[in-house]
């Protein structure tokens, strides 16, 4: 395969913007649907997937012991959620000290957000900042240090460099070209704080 084609191969594949474990540990993998990430706990709402804890996920606590994970992964979870903040509370009860979480959702601009009746909110990068550093101290009081948000724009935007400028700058970027560039998902990582 030439070096054009591995570059093309690699902007195309469906798969480059999931979701894997960043670290060693025991991985809980929420929302895991039929997909769910080799050697995880799979959490899901329904029993029609590879859940191995069937819960709702807007009910707390989770069925799951205090500081059990080392890795929590949410794709395409947290748009779904009614409580972002309190699912981040959560989180940080049954993540361990210094346990990274990564999550994937929608960008408001997406058409993703907007293509599923099931989803309640629709998020930014400030958003997603505020749910590790919460910008009114009063919503929580837990805390996580963010390693990396990252936005997925659409191929043609990636591919032209619209991408790499998104990321360099996204506060002006969300103001002021998002809803010409429109990206697709963010992914973000973060550290618990304990």
């Amino acid at each position: 395969m030439s070096g054009l084609q591995q570059t093309l191969a690699s902007l195309t594949d469906p798969h480059r913007f999931d979701l894997r474990p960043t670290g060693p540990g025991a991985i809980l993998d929420i929302g895991c649907g039929s997909a769910k990430t080799p050697g995880a706990v799979g959490l899901d709402v329904s029993a029609s997937t590879d859940a191995d804890v069937v819960h709702d996920l807007d009910v707390y606590p989770y069925p799951i012991d205090d500081e059990s994970f080392d890795q929590i992964l949410l794709q395409d979870v947290l748009e779904h959620v009614a409580q972002p903040i309190r699912l981040f509370e959560e989180l940080h009860r049954i993540a361990r000290p210094a346990a990274r979480i990564q999550l994937r959702t929608p960008h408001f601009t997406s058409a993703l957000a907007y293509g599923d009746p099931t989803h309640r909110h629709y998020f930014s990068t400030i958003a997603i900042r505020s749910l590790a550093e919460p910008r009114f101290a009063h919503y929580t009081d837990v805390r996580f240090a963010v390693v990396h948000i990252t936005l997925d724009l659409w191929l043609p935007y990636r591919a032209a460099g619209i991408g790499a400028l998104a990321n360099r700058f996204p506060e002006a970027y969300e103001k002021y070209l998002a809803f010409i560039f429109p990206t697709m998902n963010m992914r973000a990582e973060f550290e618990v704080l304990k």
